[in-house]
């Protein structure tokens, strides 16, 4: 087969395309290898900052380990007392309830004693005015303290979960104590 002029005229036009099209895909290799350069320089140095946040945060919360389990076991006897406190409390309310609940009998006794005494009925007016008076202080006082009972009721689950949860907060920080690289 023979190549006409034609043919070589087609050949390197061919030829020329091809190394067009090479430098093209030359170009474009290039170009992307540069922005994938530029992408892994930065990609490094984000990595770098962000490693060099975690070991400076690390620090900071290893450095201050024994003060915040000091400072949690602190708490944690604060509640505990204050719960035992709420208790004791809780009973001494309970047993002022109990006694209080005692003088409306009383006022009631003194009543029928006014209609059996007639010489001491002057007296026993009086007395039974200051009674009334007493009765109605009693009341208040009876719901102030049935009040208090129950605000204090109350509170003392709160103060035992806070208890609770704080030794529980306090558990893991006494783990890290083993991971301190400072001691």
């Amino acid at each position: 087969m023979e190549i006409t002029e034609e043919h070589e005229k087609r050949i390197r036009q061919a030829i020329e395309d091809f190394s067009v099209a090479m430098e093209i895909r030359s170009s474009t290799s290039v170009r992307v290898a540069k922005r994938v350069t530029a992408i892994l320089r930065i990609g490094m140095v984000s990595f770098g900052v962000v490693t060099l946040i975690l070991l400076l945060m690390l620090y900071a919360f290893t450095s201050k380990m024994d003060e915040m389990i000091v400072a949690l076991n602190t708490m944690n006897m604060q509640f505990s007392s204050m719960s035992a406190d709420m208790t004791k409390m809780r009973t001494t309310l309970y047993s002022m309830e109990r006694d209080i609940s005692y003088v409306p009998v009383i006022t009631l006794a003194t009543r029928d004693i006014r209609g059996t005494v007639g010489e001491m009925r002057v007296e026993v007016d009086r007395m039974n005015g200051t009674i009334a008076d007493l009765n109605q202080e009693v009341y208040g006082i009876t719901n102030q303290v049935n009040s208090m009972t129950w605000q204090i009721s109350s509170l003392d689950p709160a103060v035992q979960y806070i208890s609770r949860d704080v030794n529980r907060m306090s558990g893991p920080m006494r783990a890290f104590n083993i991971f301190n690289p400072f001691e």
